[in-house]
C-alpha cells in the first residue's frame, strides 16, 4: 500500500507542481498512522489511542524508508494525543525543521517537528485551488486565516483585496512571508490582521463594510484567553453566519469547511439566506481515502437573501442554569404563595366533597338518559351523597329495572321472571335470555342440531363421518381374511 500510494502521489506531484501530499491516510485499522511527503522527507503521525510499541513503530520507519525511498534520517514519527474537551494540541518540540514547499506552483513555510500540523493543511489542496479560480476582481476575506494559505492563493487568482484575519501573531507572521514569497508584496492590497476575529466582524458589521468572498475554515473549537468568547464550531456555526451575511455583499459566496468528524450542517436554517451546495467529495485532495475525522467537509453558499438572527436554544438543566432563569423570591412572597397554595386544596376537597361522582365505569353502548345537570350518561349505578343505597336507575332499552342497595346487592327486573343478579344462574347468557338472540347456553345447545341438520336428519358428528370413509374405502384383496386386531372398545362391548 505505500508503494502504490506513493507512485499514485508522486504522479500527483508531476502534474501540479507540487511537493506535499499524503500517501497512506490510516487505510489499515491495525496500523492507524498517516503518511505525508513534504520534499524530501516524509512524516509519519501516530493516531492509536495508547500509541504504537516500540517495534511496531520502527517496523513502520522500516517500510517507509524501503517502500518509498526516503532516508532514515529524514522520517520524522510523532504521536498524536486524542484531546479530551476543550484541550489543544500543545508544542511537540522546542526545536523547528522549517522548508518551503511548493502546491500548486505556489511556495509555502512548514515547520515539520515544533507541532503535529505543519502549517499546510493537504486536505484542503483541491478546496484551495478553487479558491483561485473564484477570487478574480473580488475583495475577499480570510477568517482564521492560521498561515494565509488561501489568502495566497487568492492573491495568486486576481483578487482585488486580500483580508487575512487571525488572532495568533506567530501565524500572522508566517501568513506574511508566504504572501511575500509569493511576490505580493502590497500590504495595503494584502492585509493581515491579528485581532481576534468576532471583533473585526463586529467592527465591520459597525464600519457597513462588504466582502465578495468570504473563507470560513475556523477550527473545531478554541479557548484562548485572547478571544472574546469561546469558540465552538457545532453551537455557534449558525451565529458566525448570520453575522457573515451583514458584511457580504449580493450574491456574494461564502466557503465553509470543517474536519469535525461528527458535524452535520444545518441546511433547513441555512436555505432562508444562502444556496447552499456541498462540495466534499469535489475537493477531496489526493491521498485522502478516508471519510470523516480528519478530512475536512467543505460546503459552498451564495448568498440569496438577508439572514434572520439565530436563537441560542438555552439549557435550564445546565450548571446554574435554573439560578439564572429562576427569580429571587423574597420571605413575605414565599408565604403568601404557600397560603395560596393551601387555600387552593382546601377549595379543591370542598368542590370534590359537593360533587356526586359516578360509582361504577359507565357502560357503553346502552341507553343514555339525561342527568340533573342536563349532561348525559351511561347506565351505570350512582350513588347519592351521603346515602347508604343507589338511586333506582331503568334500563329501558333491554327492558330490565336495575336496582341496588348496600345491604341487598344487585339485581334485574323483568315482567316474566325474577332472579337475583348475584344467585347462580345457568349458561353465560343467562341474565338475557329473555331476550331473542340471546339464547342461554343450554337452550344453544339443544337447539344447535336442529339449526344445523340437513333433511330432518341430525349431522354426524367429525368422528363418525370419518369411520364412514373409512369403512368405504376399497380393501385389497384378501383383507377379508385378515384378523381383526382386538380393541379396548372391542372389550367393553363384550
Amino acid at each position: 500500500m505505500l508503494k502504490k500510494g506513493a507512485l499514485e502521489g508522486r504522479r500527483y506531484l508531476n502534474s501540479s507542481d507540487s511537493t506535499a501530499v499524503r500517501i497512506y491516510d490510516r487505510n489499515i485499522d491495525d496500523i492507524p498512522v498517516t503518511v505525508e511527503l513534504y520534499g524530501p522527507y516524509a512524516k509519519i503521525v501516530d493516531y492509536s489511542a495508547e500509541g504504537l510499541s516500540p517495534e511496531d513503530e520502527e517496523t513502520v520507519i522500516d517500510l517507509v524508508n524501503r517502500m518509498v525511498y526516503v532516508e532514515r534520517a529524514r522520517i520524522i514519527y510523532q504521536k498524536r494525543h486524542k484531546r479530551e474537551g476543550l484541550e489543544q494540541h500543545t508544542r511537540q518540540s522546542e526545536d523547528s525543521l522549517e522548508l518551503t514547499v511548493k502546491e500548486g506552483g505556489l511556495s509555502f513555510l512548514v515547520d515539520l517537528v515544533s507541532h503535529i500540523d505543519t502549517g499546510l493543511f493537504l486536505d484542503q489542496a483541491l478546496t484551495r485551488d478553487m479558491v483561485r479560480t473564484l477570487s478574480f476582481g473580488l475583495r475577499v476575506l480570510n477568517l482564521f486565516s492560521y498561515t494565509g494559505s488561501f489568502s495566497v492563493y487568492a492573491a495568486a487568482g486576481g483578487a482585488e483585496s486580500v483580508t487575512s484575519v487571525d488572532l495568533s501573531n506567530t501565524y500572522c507572521a508566517v501568513a506574511r512571508r508566504n504572501l511575500q514569497a509569493n511576490g505580493f508584496l502590497d500590504e495595503d492590497k494584502y492585509r493581515v490582521i491579528r485581532e481576534d476575529c468576532l471583533s473585526f466582524i463586529e467592527g465591520e458589521i459597525a464600519g457597513k463594510k462588504s466582502y465578495d468572498l468570504i473563507i470560513f475554515d475556523p477550527p473545531s473549537f478554541s479557548n484562548s484567553h485572547n478571544m472574546k468568547k469561546k469558540f465552538d464550531v457545532k453551537k455557534d456555526y449558525l451565529e458566525w453566519m448570520c453575522m457573515l451575511s451583514k458584511i457580504m455583499s449580493d450574491h456574494a459566496l461564502l466557503i465553509f469547511s470543517c474536519n469535525l468528524g461528527n458535524f452535520a450542517l444545518d441546511k433547513q436554517t441555512l436555505k432562508q439566506a444562502f444556496k447552499v451546495r456541498v462540495l466534499t467529495d469535489e475537493v477531496k485532495a489526493p491521498g485522502f481515502t478516508r471519510s470523516g475525522s480528519g478530512t475536512a467537509q467543505v460546503w459552498l453558499l451564495e448568498k440569496t437573501a438577508p439572514m434572520k438572527e439565530i436563537r441560542k436554544k438555552t439549557n435550564t438543566h445546565a450548571k446554574g442554569g435554573f439560578r439564572k432563569d429562576m427569580k429571587k423570591i423574597e420571605d413575605n412572597d414565599f408565604d403568601a404563595l404557600i397560603n395560596s397554595l393551601t387555600s387552593e386544596s382546601r377549595d379543591e376537597e370542598k368542590d370534590r366533597q359537593e360533587r356526586k361522582p359516578y360509582s361504577a365505569k359507565p357502560s357503553y353502548g346502552r341507553g343514555r338518559e339525561e342527568g340533573r345537570d342536563g349532561t348525559r350518561y351511561g347506565s351505570s349505578r350512582r350513588e347519592d351523597s351521603f346515602s347508604g343505597r343507589y338511586r333506582d336507575r331503568s334500563d329501558e332499552r333491554y327492558g330490565h329495572d336495575r336496582y341496588s342497595s348496600r345491604d341487598g346487592g344487585s339485581s334485574y327486573r323483568s315482567g316474566r321472571n325474577e332472579r337475583p343478579y348475584g344467585e347462580d344462574r345457568s349458561g353465560r347468557y343467562g341474565r338475557r335470555d329473555d331476550r331473542d338472540g340471546f339464547r342461554g347456553r343450554e337452550s344453544r345447545d339443544d337447539d344447535y342440531a336442529r339449526r344445523r341438520s340437513y333433511e330432518g336428519e341430525e349431522r354426524k358428528s367429525y368422528r363418525e363421518k370419518r369411520q364412514d370413509s373409512y369403512r368405504s374405502r376399497p380393501r385389497a384383496y384378501g383383507y377379508d381374511n385378515i384378523k381383526r386386531s382386538r380393541s379396548r372398545r372391542d372389550e367393553d362391548d363384550e
